[in-house]
């Protein structure tokens, strides 16, 4: 199976993840090539990367969890005794790997022991550089906890994006689910107790004196009456009612921010520690740099409007002139923020000349003896440093607005499924609850004709109309399951007695074998609401049934007389049109097609084409909510 646009987020997330991978890989090589390294002290370090990535990119068990955490560990400790001195201390994978593994109350405490272990290490004897500790165990310290922080953070983010990503309908279902409890409660309160009453009087009519009988039929049969105009009202009431909306939250997620924050002030501690190093004494500098910067992490916890960001970049910006030496560092966070607001390709374009300008000013120091920039690989990699804060800045950015973006789409995704789902069952009670409640109210009146003339037969029909009721009962409390099921036989049956009653004579011709689930409740639900048609808008005598068999499918045809008030021409139309929904509703809700119309004399037909299933549990979903089919050519609103 190819992949789709619905992976995008998905990829691009992983894909920002790979490329920070890269970024520090580029960025450890100078740094070892800086120290002296050769191929093998080069490539021997990064032996810890491809678990550190798995550990990082996918959701794994706590037992491979630890596995993978322990291999990093095993890994990184590998090149000691390959490359000796020119291997550094700076255990950032080890950190990373932990805050990725363990559980929060483990994983950080380990994290700051990883960190102060990593400036400890500049106090052992074959640190490289005497006289300079402090400055290389700060450095080792920043080093280890930002890159540590930077993997953990995007990791987190990126799996948060793969969980909303795979779950993206999970919050429909739920909503689906919540919504179809809520309607059929209300749906049982609003017409179950209806219905029972109704069942009530048509049993209690059974067993009285015709006198008697006719009083309770004439109840029974009112009742069923607005009961059904209840019932229409309620449809509609469905299908105009909107579902609430209920709004995302808008902000990036808290991790996002948190290790922006973090990084920021790492930041902000390697620009004091350039500052003392290359101003000593200076302290008015000292102190005014300090003030800035507490401004600019104080900006960095506000809500980032447009105000803010543009307060934040005037503060990285206008002090590098004062302190061009220390305050870049900072550049890359605007940089960063540059790439994220501004749309391409004017943000390619700005943060090229940016990062080109970056690089020509630490090239410019080579050879000075600023701090530890005096030859081209470490040139280099102090300028991987500055593209990997700026490559965070954008990442947490973008992903955060990913998250964001996956978090609307479920809600819209929920609210669409509980759109659908009210229109489904507006729909079923109108075609299948409306049909019964209509057959109940037709052969309550034929069974009070009757009880003048003929009190058996009355009091036989009178009988049917108790199960009738109880089937009525029994297809509301299916409305709001998972799909109401009729079968084409039953209704047959049912249509034959229910024209009989109302004198009508039905001719039935099925020429189809047996039917799939869904195709049989398809042309049942078309029969029903054809046949209640015929018997609302017509003065039809007779009424053809056919069910056929076609090339691809299966037809039902149903074709009445006496149509002559079923449809009304409108002004200026060619041809008569019906008023109504019954049968859009139906070929909306299924794979099939529908038409229906005036034919030659009084006659009106109705056709239905539905598709053969093309294997296990295909063809036409019955009353599943889904596109519909476009009516054949040339039929107009169907009723």
């Amino acid at each position: 199976m190819g992949r789709t646009a619905d992976d995008l987020p998905l990829r691009l997330a992983r894909a920002m993840l790979w490329a920070s991978f890269g970024i520090l890989a580029y960025i450890r090589a100078f740094s070892a090539l800086d120290n002296g390294a050769g191929p093998l002290g080069v490539l021997l370090p990064m032996a810890s990367y491809p678990p550190l990535i798995a550990l990082s990119m996918w959701c794994w068990s706590p037992a491979v969890r630890y596995r993978l955490l322990a291999a990093v560990v095993l890994l990184y400790f590998l090149p000691i005794p390959f490359v000796g001195g020119s291997w550094e201390w700076i255990p950032w994978t080890v950190a990373a790997a932990v805050l990725c593994a363990l559980p929060t109350r483990i994983a950080w405490p380990l994290f700051v022991l990883i960190v102060a272990a990593a400036g400890a290490s500049a106090l052992l004897p074959a640190y490289p550089y005497p006289g300079l500790e402090v400055q290389g165990g700060l450095g080792y310290m920043i080093v280890t906890a930002d890159d540590g922080l930077i993997v953990f953070g995007l990791s987190r983010l990126v799996m948060a994006v793969a969980r909303l990503h795979q779950t993206r309908e999970e919050l429909a279902r739920t909503a689906l689910s919540r919504e179809r409890l809520r309607l059929d409660g209300e749906l049982r309160r609003l017409l179950g107790g209806k219905l029972q009453a109704i069942a009530f009087r048509m049993r209690t009519a059974a067993r009285q004196e015709p006198g008697e009988a006719r009083h309770s039929l004439r109840e029974g049969i009112e009742l069923a009456r607005r009961t059904l105009a209840e019932v229409r009202a309620t449809a509609g009431a469905y299908r105009a009612d909107a579902p609430e909306t209920i709004s995302p939250p808008a902000e990036s997620p808290r991790l996002a921010r948190r290790v922006l924050l973090a990084v920021l002030l790492i930041q902000c501690v390697l620009v004091l520690k350039n500052l003392a190093y290359v101003r000593p004494g200076d302290w008015p500098a000292f102190a005014f740099a300090t003030v800035l910067l507490v401004v600019i992490a104080v900006l960095q916890v506000l809500p980032q409007s447009r105000t803010v960001l543009v307060a934040q970049s005037l503060l990285i910006l206008l002090p590098l002139p004062v302190f061009p030496d220390a305050w870049d560092r900072l550049l890359s966070v605007f940089t960063g923020k540059l790439l994220l607001n501004v749309r391409p390709p004017r943000s390619w374009a700005i943060v090229g000349v940016v990062l080109a300008g970056h690089l020509a000013w630490f090239l410019h120091r080579v050879d000075s003896d600023f701090l530890f920039i005096d030859d081209l690989p470490a040139a280099l990699s102090n300028f991987g440093g500055h593209v990997m804060i700026m490559w965070l800045v954008y990442c947490l950015g973008r992903l955060s607005g990913l998250l964001t973006v996956l978090e609307r789409t479920r809600h819209e995704l929920a609210e669409a499924a509980v759109r659908r789902e009210r229109l489904r069952i507006a729909g079923d009670l109108h075609d299948i609850l409306g049909y019964s409640l209509s057959a109940v109210a037709l052969k309550g009146e034929v069974a009070e004709h009757l009880l003048g003339t003929d009190p058996a037969r009355a009091r036989t029909q009178i009988a049917a109309l108790g199960s009738l009721v109880d089937r009525a009962l029994v297809e509301l409390g299916s409305i709001t399951g998972d799909r109401v099921e009729l079968r084409l036989s039953g209704e047959i049956d049912a249509a034959r007695e229910v024209l009989a009653d109302a004198g009508i004579e039905a001719v039935v011709r099925v020429e189809t074998g047996p039917l799939s689930a869904p195709v049989d409740t398809a042309l049942a639900a078309v029969l029903r609401e054809g046949v209640t048609n015929v018997l609302r808008h017509s003065q039809a005598r007779t009424c053809e049934i056919a069910v056929s068999g076609t090339s691809g499918g299966v037809r039902l045809r149903l074709v009445n007389d006496g149509a002559a008030v079923q449809a009304t021409v409108r002004e200026g139309s060619a041809r008569p049109e019906r008023r109504g929904t019954g049968l859009d509703s139906i070929a909306a809700r299924t794979s099939g097609r529908v038409t229906a119309g005036h034919r030659a004399g009084d006659s009106f037909e109705v056709l239905a084409e539905f598709p053969a299933p093309a294997g296990p549990g295909g063809g036409p979903e019955g009353f599943q909510p889904g596109a519909g089919t476009p009516a054949l050519p040339g039929s107009g609103p169907l009723a």
